[in-house]
């Protein structure tokens, strides 16, 4: 291995210098062009018997970089593939390639791309991706031991403002009246003085996530369903939490919080079903047809 790793830097070397003034050649181009033109013919490097060519690097830039950005771009992809190229040169003068099976294993590679892309398109011709309600429920409570919480998660409300703002009293009785929640009249309240407000009845947060919103010396350990109103101060702001619903560790997820999980689940299924009815289909299409036969 030592003794190959000499001649591979001293390629690399001879190789770095004649990239280099193509280097030069191309930042000329970068400079006084906007674009470029797909021309086969216009050679930016060589390595031994291997040619990159300029449309080959310039239809890999992204148009949003600067000519700055674009350059060190282009004289990256040229080492890169100056280094990829030597290894390749010397891994075909030293690697038994009919050991590799390499022509064996392209075409087994080649058939898998095709059935994968003609399975792709018969799901994207006929799958049903619709998942009704029912469909979403009938799974859940077939498998409802599968989603057991591995972190506690949460609905909350919860309401940041400054500790001078106006009208904290009445705040306080519309944020934490379990009967009737005043939405409109927190919302309204919040777009004037609050600093952060978070409510979404739909969505289940982290528990980990939401006590991460406080500080070290806020504490909110306390907050159960049974306690589950909060008012918390720093020097600067008062913090209202109301605790919308808590699930602990080990409890079961409601349905809400796996939907989107199962909903990729039964996707997936009918996906494999489509293509099992499909196979079966061309199989006995081509065994009545006398197309396909067992001698």
């Amino acid at each position: 291995m030592n003794g190959m790793e000499i001649p591979i830097q001293q390629n690399l070397s001879k190789t770095y210098i004649l990239i280099k003034s193509y280097y030069i050649i191309l930042v000329f181009l970068l400079s006084s062009c906007s674009s470029f033109d797909n021309n086969d013919e216009v050679l930016i490097a060589r390595l031994g018997d291997s040619y990159l060519y300029e449309h080959q690097v310039t239809s890999l830039i992204n148009s949003k970089l600067s000519s700055v950005d674009s350059s060190i771009f282009i004289q990256q992809y040229i080492n890169n593939w100056a280094q990829e190229e030597l290894l390749l040169q010397k891994a075909a003068l030293n690697i038994n390639q009919d050991q590799l099976e390499i022509d064996k294993r392209l075409e087994s590679y080649r058939r898998s791309l095709l059935i994968h892309a003609y399975e792709q398109k018969i799901i994207e011709q006929s799958l049903d991706t619709i998942v009704l309600e029912d469909q979403l429920q009938s799974y859940y409570n077939q498998h409802v031991d599968d989603y057991l919480l591995a972190d506690k998660i949460t609905k909350v409300m919860f309401v940041k403002t400054s500790i001078m703002a106006p009208k904290l009293d009445s705040l306080e009785s519309w944020l934490f009246d379990n009967d009737t929640l005043l939405i409109d009249a927190i919302e309204t309240y919040c777009h004037q003085y609050a600093k952060r407000f978070y409510y979404n009845p739909d969505e289940w947060l982290m528990w980990n996530d939401f006590q991460q919103i406080f500080s070290n010396e806020l504490d909110i350990s306390s907050l159960s369903m049974k306690n589950n109103t909060m008012i918390l101060e720093d020097s600067l702001d008062v913090y209202f939490i109301h605790l919308i619903n808590l699930k602990d560790k080990g409890e079961i997820a409601p349905l809400e919080y796996v939907k989107d999980e199962i909903r990729s689940i039964l996707l997936n299924q009918r996906k494999l079903k489509t293509v099992e009815v499909i196979q079966t289909k061309l199989f006995e299409d081509a065994k009545q047809s006398n197309e396909f036969e067992v001698y």
